[in-house]
């Protein structure tokens, strides 16, 4: 393992650009030998990535352990770590058994939906909770503008 003797000052251009080439190499270990993921019109789709935020995304319970240990041990070969605390499943399937993926020791708590980008997914894979949250924003807004819409 390389030890990192020097780095960027706190909001140097060059810091974005560093993150995301680590989040790369990181991805791209994690993925080496991996041949698990979900089809989408022939391509094969194992991740979503924006920022620091990454969606693992697998057609199995198994192949899912399996990314996880990989992006597991690549990060720690590259002198990072998963945050056991952050990382969240969620179960796509019609069988209803929990989803039980392990980091080390520790257990992914498992949730019913979450939030990547602004956008809420479930288990359902229905979008009724979006577009109730979606229509109580512009409700919000809206009613935030009455006194323009009243003026002359």
């Amino acid at each position: 393992m390389v030890s990192c003797t020097k780095g960027v000052r706190q909001g140097c251009t060059l810091s974005p650009y560093l993150f995301n080439i680590m989040c790369e190499l990181l991805m791209r270990l994690a993925l080496s030998g991996y041949d698990g993921g979900f089809r989408i019109r022939g391509r094969l789709v194992t991740n979503l990535r924006y920022t620091d935020n990454t969606v693992l995304i697998a057609s199995t319970r198994e192949e899912l352990q399996e990314l996880v240990n990989g992006v597991h041990n690549a990060a720690v070969t590259v002198g990072m770590r998963l945050d056991v605390e952050k990382t969240e499943t969620t179960g796509v399937s019609d069988d209803k058994s929990p989803v039980t993926v392990k980091v080390g020791l520790d257990t992914l708590r498992e949730v019913h939906s979450f939030k990547y980008l602004g956008a809420r997914f479930n288990a359902e894979v229905t979008c009724v909770e979006e577009v109730k949250t979606r229509l109580g924003l512009a409700r919000d807004r809206l009613g935030s503008l009455i006194t323009l819409w009243r003026s002359r």
